[in-house]
């Protein structure tokens, strides 16, 4: 037993992600795994104005979490799932949690939404947000992968805490 999870764990960590494995047809699930930065465009401005965010995606072949920081908020989701069947690609669907930072402005208050990114090429994600109930806000999202930091699980305060990535006081004057 001790072995076939060690195998196991070995698979869903690491080896899902080699090449080998993945020209051989094991593995079908892409690597969103990593950094990404970009901007958002809100409905709540009337997508007038570029809102700076930081994406970072942490994953496993059978597990996947999203947290999304801009200089007014973070959201971490609730459930997510990769969806590998669409003819258009694949793309990566979650539901999320959103709170706001002290400085957000007083009509932004914590709230559930709903996001899809769709991968395009190995370093670009783009799709839409819904801000559910009564934020009722949607908008775009576009985002680069950061190439200065590839993978957050390996950096230790991701294992820790991924809200609490990066310096955002510090992140808002250079982002």
């Amino acid at each position: 037993m001790a072995y076939y999870g060690i195998l196991y764990r070995m698979f869903d960590v690491y080896l899902w992600k080699n090449s080998l494995v993945r020209k051989v047809g094991l593995v079908r699930v892409p690597n969103f795994a990593g950094c990404w930065r970009g901007y958002l465009l809100s409905s709540f401005d009337n997508h007038e104005k570029r809102h700076p965010l930081m994406l970072n995606i942490l994953q496993s072949w059978t597990h996947i979490r999203v947290f999304l920081t801009t200089p007014t908020s973070m959201s971490r989701s609730c459930t997510a799932m990769i969806r590998v069947s669409d003819p258009s690609g694949a793309s990566l669907v979650y539901q999320y949690q959103n709170q706001p930072l002290a400085d957000a402005v007083k009509t932004m208050h914590m709230h559930l939404g709903t996001g899809e990114l769709k991968r395009l090429g190995e370093d670009s994600l783009t799709g839409e947000y819904y801000a559910g109930r009564d934020r009722r806000t949607f908008g775009r999202i576009c985002c680069k992968r950061d190439q200065g930091r590839l993978d957050p699980a390996a950096q230790p305060q991701a294992r820790e805490s991924p809200w609490s990535q990066g310096n955002f006081s510090t992140w808002r004057k250079t982002g």
